[in-house]
């Protein structure tokens, strides 16, 4: 979670799936299955997921790749996701998001997303034109008189 950013959606995001897991464990249970067995049977369809490295390193997507997992390495593929029938199913069978509310959140996220985007890119070159071409402009001046001296700038 960025500086800028609340943490209460991906909080919200984790409890959900907490949940979720929570409620197959005690459907395991409630069917007769041994608490043993019912956790033995969510981690060994579960494990997949677990990985113990660097998720920064350059194995992590290889890795995710070879494990049938998606790597989400930008936002836009991020905020997709929950718009997916499998993240609108999940939120609305724990009751906490309804099918529109989570388009509703992915449109909202992706706008916010779009404007920080395009306020930093218009800062960049509001930055390139007011300070850094008319330092590039002075430093190239000062040669003006020996272009021997200016070496490669041209």
């Amino acid at each position: 979670v960025g500086s800028s950013q609340s943490c209460a959606f991906p909080i919200a995001v984790c409890n959900t799936i907490m949940a979720s897991g929570m409620a197959a464990l005690s459907s395991l249970i409630e069917s007769g299955t041994s608490h043993r067995d019912a956790v033995a049977k969510l981690f060994k369809q579960n494990r997949h997921v677990i990985f113990t490295g660097n998720g920064y390193s350059s194995e992590w997507p290889a890795e995710a790749k070879r494990r049938g997992l998606p790597n989400l390495n930008t936002t836009p593929l991020a905020l997709a996701t929950l718009n997916s029938k499998k993240a609108k199913a999940l939120f609305s069978e724990m009751g906490i998001f309804t099918p529109e509310e989570c388009e509703a959140r992915a449109e909202a996220m992706f706008e916010n997303y779009s404007t920080t985007l395009s306020i930093e890119v218009s800062t960049l070159i509001q930055m390139v034109e007011s300070g850094i071409l008319p330092a590039c402009v002075r430093d190239l001046a000062t040669y003006e008189a020996m272009p021997s001296l200016a070496g490669d700038r041209k």
